[in-house]
């Protein structure tokens, strides 16, 4: 896919694969693992989907952070591909994680900078506790905060202007384009906190370190991307085919 820089038309971005678009940006230095968690004591009504922290390298976790089968999507919200997996896993994937047996990490990856840096910034906005649902918003209202009507705003002259813009000023620009404040000041955001969260130079720079880190550490250029207990599902992006593979490592 080529530079996002020029958008297209909308149908042509829904459609196609969700590959990343080419970047001029110089990339920050990449994230350093951290060593694997302590010892977490399970929450007291017994459901690990209920806990859910920042890792060190970027991501939201959800689940046990020392079970057995640990599950890393890359994923973008700007990319159709994760919202049916965010959609088709749902139901599933959240049993499975209620267990303890398995903990599933989301790390943002920038598939569309512009979208999802804009996006990604929000999603984070209030850290943990409200990162996941969220998330789930931006992939299951898609067709409202990148349908047809808000693409025509964005016109070649304006994504021209893009860039002489710094990634913050971007991101505020996008938001406002397709009312990302409004739409995640109806989920609980307030339109102060968003305009901070998008002006949040500390928080682009995570951002990028977790893009570069994606793309040295597992080669990731497309979304969704799967990592299970630290391999790389190269011919995995989908639920129906995720899950038999994560039954099998649960052990049926």
């Amino acid at each position: 896919m080529t530079k996002l820089i020029m958008l297209g038309a909308v149908c042509a971005l829904a459609l196609t694969a969700c590959n990343k678009a080419t970047d001029n940006a110089t990339a920050p230095a990449a994230v350093t693992p951290a060593a694997a968690p302590g010892p977490v004591a399970p929450p007291a009504n017994g459901d690990w989907t209920t806990t859910v922290s920042e890792t060190p390298e970027g991501g939201y976790l959800k689940g046990n952070p020392n079970a057995a089968v640990k599950l890393i999507e890359y994923g973008a919200l700007s990319c159709p591909h994760c919202a049916h997996f965010s959609h088709d896993s749902h139901d599933e994937l959240e049993a499975m994680i209620k267990t303890g047996k398995i903990s599933y990490e989301l790390r943002p990856f920038l598939v569309h900078p512009q979208l999802d840096l804009a996006a990604t910034l929000l999603a984070r906005c209030s850290g943990p506790a409200t990162f996941f649902p969220l998330a789930d918003q931006f992939f299951a209202r898609q067709d409202d905060w990148m349908g047809e009507a808000k693409f025509k705003t964005l016109t070649p002259a304006v994504q021209q202007a893009w860039a002489s813009m710094t990634p913050n000023q971007l991101a505020a620009d996008v938001a406002t384009r397709l009312d990302l404040v409004t739409f995640v000041g109806q989920r609980g955001i307030s339109a102060d906190k968003a305009k901070a969260c998008l002006a949040d130079k500390a928080g682009v720079d995570k951002l990028n370190a977790l893009v570069t880190n994606a793309e040295s550490q597992y080669h990731v250029n497309g979304t969704p991307t799967f990592i299970l207990n630290g391999s790389v599902l190269a011919d995995v992006n989908d639920w129906a085919g995720l899950k038999p593979k994560l039954k099998a490592v649960l052990g049926g």
